[in-house]
């Protein structure tokens, strides 16, 4: 016995097609839905903030700079003048030297009267020998006043005599026990105010001209470390 094989109609075969493609369609949407579901954040989790609600920073400020190199304001604190270190008597003018300060302090009894920047000794420490660049200190006495305007030193640095070297004028300090220290000029004001002379007080020669007209021999002069 022979079956013959039955045909379908065309328009079934396009129908069954056509009902294929749309359970896939149905399938892929319904899984693709279901993941949507799945990524939507709970109570937990952080959304992010829409701009209205963003928290602004403030930038950050760096602190403060102090001045740069060479930019130091001109006018520096003065140092307080330290106790007169001697009882004085009467009304008498007379200086006070104080190396650690580089302060030279004009007085007129217990009464202030004038301050001058100086420049003291390489060497810090009271004197002990002839050359070793140290101010003494102690209570002195002016011995002589001199013209010191045509009077040249050799430094050692391989120029020969300086002129200029003392300034206008030499104040020559009694000083027992030592020669040739005094209060003098010089042809370097950017000295002033440092260790480096060969024991001698050493500042500007307008200021020494100022000086000049105060000084008197027999003047008493106190040098002290502070």
């Amino acid at each position: 016995m022979f079956y013959h094989k039955r045909e379908f109609p065309e328009w079934a075969k396009w129908a069954g097609l056509a009902l294929l493609l749309i359970a896939a369609f149905a399938a892929g949407y319904g899984g693709y839905s279901l993941y949507l579901d799945m990524r939507t954040p709970g109570p937990e989790e952080s959304a992010v903030q829409p701009p209205s609600e963003i928290v602004p920073v403030s930038p950050v400020r760096p602190e403060t700079e102090g001045p740069k190199a060479g930019e130091w304001p001109e006018k520096q604190e003065e140092p307080v003048p330290p106790p007169v270190p001697e009882r004085i008597r009467g009304n008498q003018p007379w200086l006070h030297v104080v190396k650690g300060s580089y302060r030279m302090y004009y007085y007129r009894g217990d009464r202030l009267e004038r301050t001058y920047r100086v420049a003291v000794g390489a060497n810090g420490g009271q004197k002990r020998r002839v050359g070793d660049s140290r101010t003494p200190t102690g209570s002195f006495t002016v011995q002589q006043v001199q013209n010191s305007s045509r009077w040249t030193y050799d430094f050692g640095d391989g120029r020969g005599q300086t002129p200029g070297a003392y300034g206008p004028w030499f104040i020559r300090l009694q000083t027992p026990g030592w020669s040739g220290i005094g209060i003098h000029g010089t042809h370097d004001p950017d000295s002033i105010g440092r260790m480096v002379t060969q024991g001698c007080i050493r500042m500007k020669n307008s200021d020494l001209q100022d000086l000049k007209k105060k000084v008197f021999v027999g003047m008493k002069v106190v040098i002290t470390e502070n």
